[in-house]
């Protein structure tokens, strides 16, 4: 069994809702859930927000905060998550309070080359839930775009799966 299959399973068993927000991975990680039959009872979709205004306009990133230290950081993991949970309707709240859910996000530099002092391979990683809890992840991998993008997949999907499970949600 995938690690997607896994953390679909345990929405699942939980009655929780699954969400993506890319930037990095650009739909990779989306199509890491869409690709388990029966993803669509618990996997409510992904944005690509590849340009860093998007993140801004469409998740909630704070402008300010991503004129002044760009995109890769774990701030902006973070929030990225928390606008994924808020945009897919999974952060029960609202006309949502029945809807809990987790929300993964991913940015970083994917290569080949280092983005001003960033160097290739350095991604971070957000995960919140809708009890409140967000936590991020930064890693630094080798090898080429294609699979630094891969493992960003795959540590973030490790990252929810570790989330959930020691969330009481």
């Amino acid at each position: 069994m995938s690690a997607a299959e896994d953390l679909l399973d345990l929405c699942r068993a939980r009655g929780m809702k699954i969400c993506c927000a890319e930037s990095l991975t650009g739909g990779l990680l989306a199509d890491a859930f869409v690709s388990v039959p029966g993803a669509s009872d618990t996997y409510r979709g992904s944005v690509n927000t590849y340009a860093v205004d998007s993140k801004a306009s469409i998740l909630g990133v704070s402008s300010e905060w991503l004129a002044a230290h760009g995109p890769v950081n774990s701030f902006t993991a973070e929030s990225m998550a928390s606008g994924a949970l808020h945009l897919f309707g999974c952060d029960g709240e609202g006309l949502n309070e029945e809807r809990s859910g987790i929300a993964l996000s991913t940015t970083g530099v994917a290569g080949p080359g280092p983005d001003g002092d960033i160097p290739a391979g350095t991604v971070f990683l957000g995960c919140a839930l809708s009890d409140g809890s967000v936590r991020t992840r930064e890693c630094h991998f080798s090898g080429g775009r294609a699979e630094v993008r891969r493992k960003a997949v795959e540590a973030a999907l490790d990252l929810g799966l570790s989330a959930l499970r020691d969330s009481r949600s």
